[in-house]
């Protein structure tokens, strides 16, 4: 329809609207025809047209306007300046015809409607200025009026055309599909889109058959899915999908990528318009492979040869198979399909055929999986399947027939059968040349070569021989192989002569060879024997025996053993021999008292051993040498024999052992006695002579070890003992037991027992502790006061440990005394001339041999000018004593203070120092001593505080001196060094000798350390015990002692009430005396004292054994343990040496064994020494702080508070080594420490306000030479107490602050500031302020304000 067929509008008035009520509108003059309403004139123009008509509607509002609607619409499209419509259509046909134009109104300035429309101002004729388009803008609205106040509104509506084409996302697009999809599967695909509207917009879709696509001769795949159009026409055509059709009767086949991999589809979009537009989607529909066909072999059936020779893993064959599948659908895996039984070690195992072959899984080879043997089995059939690799695999199977194919794979077989007597491998030595001895036949279990011949020539493999030859090897022509007659039989025959002493015994070899190809071979070892005969007489392997027997041999005794052999064969009656003893005639004592039967026989033989032995009692005084002649006679068929001389020499026998003189030996030896210094000397005698009567000495560290004591030594030949090292009795025990042995040259030993006790001497110089000391005192203090006790102690004991006090002249010391006995520093002048001040005294101590201390005590008195005169307590030392098992907080006692005369200030008691380890504490108004932990008498008997006592608020303290003896209870039961304990002992040992000696210990003092012995078995038998010493003495003879063992209770019961004991089960064994071994140690312990910076292969001891009766060399070794594989021996030398570096703080002492034998004699047994090797300390390792910084804070206080910290080092040498000193290397004026025990003591009164912070460095040293050291930095923080008053920095202390305010002046109005200062920290540096006195201010926020002035000045 064209513009000048529609209705140009159509009007309807609107009545009755006041003009103020309608819209503001921006009021336009319409533009003419020609003039594009977008330039400044044009809107310059419209500006006052509308300023006109706001004015004419202004004056006109008293009447009502009129309102009409025009609608009108247009193409898009078309051309420039085609018609729309008129304006005055919108009127009624009366005001049609007037003139006067029309005033235009938009929505806004921006309206596109006269970018968009030309109108004409004067006729109303609408056209458009440039080609719509629907899809950008479909409305256009606006008002116009005429000059008489008609009102239009117009409304232009853009007609849609068919001008765009449906359009998709994409242009081409990419799906996957399974080739296992069921048929109805629908693909969803993006739908098209045309901005067109109504019939112009897409209306359906179309699957278009490609004229560059091969068509499918089965028919279309699939077809298109979609949203039917409809009323309204708005209604999408979604959801668009590719439906995947089902088969119909003419068999439209399902997807199958085998066959076609992917489907190229083109669909088109269409929309309503005439004609219709298109777009187009081109869609690759890809087609996944799924495992839908089975592997297949390309044989029905395998066939193949393989030799019975073929080595596990040669090839037999190959299987394939092929899958059309792609990815892991197509992986063919191949295996055996069999029988699986379980196997060795959890395996499964396949059994039947498939245990001989296998077939590799990718590749499909078959191969040989265990030896084959075609004579066991000559055909096997496999069933091989093939897997692919899908989820749900497919499989196939093909059957593989093996043939196996014979070799010359079995060698020939030799059967014997011995034609002697016995039916054994045995000839007889008389036997002569010709003799039969076996029959020999022999056999191949290959197969027919005849038969295989085809294989043979096809496979070029050999096979079974017919025919099998045999040779003999060996024998040296003693025998020979004759032929039997049949095929295979042949006769074993004697062919020279045998004898069996020459030659028992003949290894012969029968080779049997077959005829294959190659040809194999049986070799048959014989070991045929020769039979004896008695032809070989018997033969002594001496022809003189020479043997020596002890005269204390008893009946029965062995003396030496003849020996013959025989060589015909072992073990028959040809050569058991039997022996018999001829009596010689024996040259007799005449003098004997009854020659007739010391001439008798004495010596008897075995006849089957050869043994001779004594038959009576033997005395070499009357008979010196026996002569013998032995006969020995075979038992075979006739008799042979021979004889031998035999010569027997009695010897002498060490029947007499050493005898001390006395069995205990007590003496006293003063300690620090110079090394080689020999105090005692221990006798004992041996009535034997000779050898046997030649005593040498050694020491034992009791009877407990086998350790020689390092601090003495003792002569081996005249039992001197020395001294061999510094003995101090106050670091080493006071009492010494030592165990002295003597051994005579033939073994034989006895014992004594050596107690030493050590004598004091003066070498300890008395040590203060503490070292320093620190009180206050007031100026006020009267003359004869008690101001400190100052303590000293000697390790000396009598005379030695008593310490007299002396003070050191020095500056003011005259003002004071000292007890020399008591340590008490008493003043004797009054102090009240002196200003506060610190005065420094020093101490001496010396004992009662002269030694004075090596380091003064060090005594600090502050002098406090006060009112008050400090406390003092009513002794200077106090003593109390308390038990050791008293339970915690148990009273201890009570110190007591007094106060001065003008004073009712209460006191304060605090423990200063001594009180460490906090086992103690005092009630701070009471002064009552209580426990805080529990004591421990052996831990610390003696405890010494220092107690202060401080009056009220004052400065000056007093102190006194608190010791607390902790009283021994019998609270520990003694101690053996064992539960058990065994000696041995000799059978010949004497009586009234000490075989032992029972040490316990006792950790208690006094009565309740005090040990006594006893033995508490019911009966002792033939031992007693001293009840001082512990030493367990022979009271009887052990001649005629049956029991072997003896078990006593030794028990070690103390003093106390109640008393305590303990038990020791002490087992002595009685041994015979043994005879003196061929071999022996100079020294059954050796030790030695070793250096641990020793460097490695330093010789360090030499160890000697000496043989009694050879010369042969003496070889040397250790025994393999843990301690000797530090150190090495030289095997010819005896010279030990050091194999790997010591560590004295790793290990101390090394105890091992070290043997000696001589190789070249085996009778001789080995014998051997206990080594002992002590490890001497040196000084390699440095000092050790437990801590690399200490930090420590100290409240700040005009009295210094004493011990503050405890700095500890640990040093893991030993001695002087490990022994520390502590020294500050700074910060000596406030602090100091005690280089003993390392407390740091503050020294001087701390003020936090003058210096908060302290640093200083400790350095601990050792004692060792060279010494070393280490160094540390403890900072020490001083905390605040408030001990300073605010102040006002305005006015000094003793002035007034005068302030002029004048008068009248009106309330609160700020007169001054004042502010104060207090140089604590914190809460107690927060200064509060208030106003004293008659209050005509007030305070306000730290400052003063008027309130009302009457007079001209204040004071504040």
């Amino acid at each position: 329809m064209s513009p000048s067929e529609r209705k140009m509008g159509e009007g309807r008035q609107q009545r009755g609207i006041p003009v103020w009520e309608r819209p503001q509108l921006g009021w336009r003059r319409g533009s003419p025809r020609g003039m594009p309403g977008g330039g400044s004139r044009a809107r310059a123009q419209r500006s006052l047209f509308g300023l006109l008509v706001h004015a004419w509607l202004w004056a006109s509002s008293g009447s009502s306007a009129q309102v009409f609607n025009l609608s009108l619409s247009v193409d898009e499209g078309l051309p420039p300046d085609t018609l729309v419509g008129d304006i005055r259509a919108g009127l009624p046909a009366a005001q049609q015809q007037e003139g006067g134009g029309f005033f235009l109104s938009e929505d806004s300035d921006d309206s596109p409607l006269l970018d968009d429309f030309h109108v004409h101002p004067d006729t109303g004729i609408i056209r458009t200025a440039r080609c719509l388009d629907r899809e950008q803008r479909d409305h256009y609205s606006f008002v116009a009026a005429t000059l008489l106040g008609a009102v239009v509104q117009v409304e232009i509506r853009v007609n849609d055309v068919n001008d765009h084409s449906p359009r998709f996302p994409r242009d081409s697009l990419q799906l996957n599909v399974s080739e296992l999809s069921p048929p109805g599967t629908a693909i969803r695909l993006p739908g098209a889109h045309d901005p067109d509207a109504g019939l112009f917009s897409t209306q359906g879709y179309t699957l278009v058959q490609s004229s560059d696509l091969p068509k499918n001769p089965a028919g279309p795949f699939f077809q298109l899915r979609y949203g039917t159009p409809g009323t309204p026409p708005s209604l999408p055509l979604e959801p668009l999908d590719l439906v995947l059709l089902r088969p119909w009767d003419g068999g439209i086949p399902r997807l199958d990528r085998e066959e076609l991999e992917a489907h190229e589809l083109l669909i088109e979009a269409w929309d309503g318009g005439i004609p219709r537009r298109t777009g187009r989607l081109r869609v690759e529909l890809r087609v996944l492979d799924e495992n839908d066909n089975p592997p297949v072999f390309e044989q029905g059936e395998y066939r193949a040869v393989v030799r019975e020779d073929a080595q596990p893993g040669a090839e037999v064959c190959r299987v394939r198979a092929t899958d059309r599948d792609l990815g892991p659908n197509g992986q063919v895996h191949y295996s055996v399909r069999a029988r699986q039984v379980p196997g060795t070690g959890g395996s499964i195992e396949p059994v039947g055929d498939a245990a001989y072959f296998t077939v590799e899984e990718l590749s499909g080879v078959v191969r040989v999986r265990r030896p084959l043997d075609r004579e066991t089995q000559a055909w096997h059939q496999l069933v091989v399947q093939a897997r692919d690799g899908g989820a749900e695999p497919e499989i196939a199977t093909v059957r593989v027939s093996i043939a196996v194919l014979d070799v010359n794979d079995n060698p020939p077989t030799i059967h014997l059968l011995f034609l002697t007597e016995e039916g054994a491998a045995r000839v007889s030595e008389g036997a002569g040349p010709g003799d039969y001895v076996a029959r020999v036949s022999v056999s191949d279990a290959d197969g027919d070569p005849e038969k295989e011949e085809d294989a043979t020539r096809e496979l070029g493999v050999g096979f079974g021989g017919g025919s099998i030859s045999l040779t003999l090897e060996g024998g040296e022509g003693a025998f020979a192989l004759q032929s039997g007659g049949p095929p295979g039989v042949f006769f074993l025959c004697v062919e020279g002569p045998l004898d069996r002493e020459t030659r028992d015994l003949y290894e012969l070899l029968l080779v049997a060879t077959d005829a294959g190809s190659p040809p194999l071979s049986t070799v048959e070892t014989l070991l045929l024997w020769v039979a004896d005969l008695n032809d070989q007489p018997p033969r002594f392997t001496q022809e003189h025996y020479q043997a020596s027997v002890s005269e204390a041999a008893a009946p029965g005794t062995a003396v030496v053993w003849v020996s013959a052999s025989d060589e015909d064969e072992a073990g028959t009656n040809h050569s058991l021999l039997r022996y018999a003893l001829v009596q010689l005639l024996a040259p007799c004592n005449p003098e004997a008292l009854q020659p007739s039967i010391e001439c008798e026989p004495s010596f008897t033989i075995n006849p089957e051993s050869g043994v001779i032995s004594t038959i009576r009692t033997l005395d070499r005084e009357t008979q010196e040498t026996v002569e013998l002649r032995v006969v020995a006679q075979d038992l075979g068929e006739p008799p042979l024999s021979a004889t031998c001389l035999v010569t027997i020499t009695v010897d002498d026998v060490n029947d007499n052992e050493p005898i001390f003189r006395r069995q205990v030996y007590n003496v006293t030896l003063e300690e620090h006695a110079p090394v080689g210094h020999c105090f005692l000397q221990v006798k004992a005698s041996d009535a034997d002579a000779g050898v046997y009567g030649f005593v040498q000495y050694s020491l034992y560290d009791g009877f407990q070890s086998d350790q020689a004591p390092p601090a003495f030594r003792i002569d081996p030949h005249d039992g001197h003992i020395c001294v061999s090292q510094d003995i101090d009795r106050e670091r080493d025990p006071a009492t010494f037991d030592l165990l002295v042995k003597a051994k005579d040259g033939g073994g034989l030993s006895a014992q004594a027992f050596v107690r030493v006790e050590l004598e004091d001497v003066n070498d300890n110089h008395p040590v203060f502790d503490p070292l320093t000391y620190v009180t206050s005192i007031s100026g006020q203090t009267q003359p004869g006061t008690e101001i400190i006790s100052v303590r000293a102690t000697d390790r000396d004991s009598g005379t030695y440990g008593t310490v007299a006090y002396e003070l050191v002249p020095g500056d003011l010391s005259s003002l004071f005394t000292i007890d020399s006995t008591t340590g008490i520093i008493y003043l004797t002048s009054s102090l009240s001339h002196l200003e506060p001040t610190t005065l420094f005294l020093m101490v001496c101590a010396q004992d009662g041999g002269g030694l004075t201390a090596a380091v003064n005590a060090d005594i600090t008195i502050h002098i406090l000018q006060t009112a008050l005169a400090p406390a003092e307590f009513e002794r200077p030392k106090y003593t109390f004593s308390v038990y050791e098992d008293v339970p915690e907080d148990t009273p201890v006692g009570t110190v007591k203070a007094r106060e001065s005369l003008n004073s009712s200030e209460p006191i304060f008691y605090r423990i200063s120092s001594g009180n460490l380890d906090g086992k103690f504490s005092i009630h701070p108004w009471l002064g009552t001593l209580r426990t805080q932990k529990p004591l421990d008498h052996e831990t610390q008997p003696v405890a010494v505080l220092t107690v202060q006592a401080q009056l009220g608020s004052s400065p000056v303290c007093s102190s006194t001196e608190v010791n607390i003896t902790i009283v021994d209870v019998n609270d520990h039961q003694p101690e053996f060094l064992r539960a058990s304990d065994e000696i041995r002992i000799s059978q010949t040992t004497r009586a009234g000798t000490a075989v032992y000696v029972a040490r316990a210990e006792d950790q208690d003092s006094g009565l309740n350390g005090l040990i006594r012995y006893s033995i508490a078995s019911q009966n002792p038998g033939i031992f007693t015990i001293d009840r001082g010493l512990g030493v367990v003495y022979l009271r009887g003879s052990l001649g005629g002692e049956v029991l072997q063992k003896h078990t006593l209770t030794l028990m070690a019961e103390d003093h106390g009430a109640p008393p305590r004991t303990s038990l020791l089960m002490l087992t002595i064994v009685i041994e015979k005396p043994e005879q003196t071994p061929a071999l022996t140690f100079e020294n059954l312990v050796y030790q030695v004292e070793v250096s641990e910076s020793l460097s490695l292969m330093t010789q360090i001891l030499r160890i000697q054994a000496h043989p009694q009766h050879t010369t042969s060399q003496t070889m040397y070794s250790l025994e393999a343990s843990v301690d000797a594989a530090a150190f090495g021996v030289h095997p010819y030398t005896g010279w030990m040496y050091l194999r790997r570096q010591l560590d004295y703080e790793s290990t101390r002492t090394y105890r091992f064994r070290v043997f000696a034998g001589i190789p070249e004699d085996r009778s001789l047994k080995n014998v051997s020494a206990s080594v002992i090797v002590h490890v001497l300390d040196e000084n390699d390792n440095s000092p050790t702080f437990l801590r690399d910084v200490l930090f420590l804070k100290v409240e700040e206080n005009p009295i210094p508070p004493g011990v503050i910290g405890k700095i500890t080092a640990i040093d893991p040498d030993s001695g002087k080594n490990g022994q520390l000193s502590y020294f500050l290397l700074s910060d000596g004026k406030f602090f100091r420490i005690n280089p003993n025990t390392g407390e740091l003591i503050s020294w001087l009164a701390l003020d936090r306000e003058h210096q908060v912070h302290h640093q200083m460095t400790v350095l601990v040293t050792d004692h060792g030479s060279p010494p070393r050291n280490a160094t540390m930095v403890v900072y020490i923080t001083v905390t605040d107490i408030n001990d300073n008053r605010p102040f006002f920095p305005q006015c000094l202390p003793g002035k007034e602050l005068h302030i002029k305010v004048l008068e009248g002046q009106p309330v609160n109005m700020l007169v001054t500031t004042v502010f104060a200062k207090d140089l604590d920290e914190g809460s107690n540096a927060e200064v509060l302020y208030s106003i004293s006195g008659k209050v005509i201010f007030k305070q306000e926020k730290q400052k003063f304000t008027k309130k009302q002035i009457n007079k001209p000045t204040f004071k504040f």
